[in-house]
């Protein structure tokens, strides 16, 4: 898995999503091969610093908190803001130098069949109807990656 960024003409189009998160360069961490609906997909998967402390567990992969981290609040991948992507949108999220990105990283690397596994079951679950508050629309995105 790689860390990425979106470029920011990707992000504009999906901001019609309400759900999408807004920020530049929000790092994500790209799964290439998920299947929903039958098809497989890239996925991109934000990681958030302040996912609140009220979030059920399955709904994200827990991170070390970072500065901006608040108290209670939890630093992690939120699995119910990815959003589909192809490959050519994305850019790659530089760790080098930074002790906090590279620790991060090495995380992701050493849990990385744990965080597929929970991802495609969140798409599993999405495609029964099961998705939480707050979730990304797939579906509409799926719509716009198209266009």
């Amino acid at each position: 898995m790689k860390l990425v960024t979106l470029k920011i003409d990707t992000l504009k189009n999906y901001r019609q999503d309400k759900e999408m998160l807004q920020k530049a360069k929000r790092p994500c961490v790209l799964i290439i091969s998920l299947k929903y609906k039958g098809i497989r997909h890239s996925f991109a998967v934000p990681l958030r610093s302040n996912i609140n402390p009220s979030t059920p567990k399955e709904q994200y992969f827990p991170l070390p908190p970072r500065s901006v981290t608040k108290t209670k609040h939890r630093h992690g991948i939120h699995y119910i803001k990815m959003f589909p992507v192809k490959k050519t949108d994305c850019i790659y999220f530089r760790t080098k130098g930074n002790p906090m990105s590279e620790r991060i990283k090495t995380i992701i690397d050493a849990n990385e069949k744990q965080i597929i596994r929970e991802c495609q079951l969140y798409l599993s679950n999405y495609e029964k109807g099961i998705h939480p508050a707050y979730s990304t629309d797939i579906d509409f995105l799926l719509s716009i990656m198209k266009e």
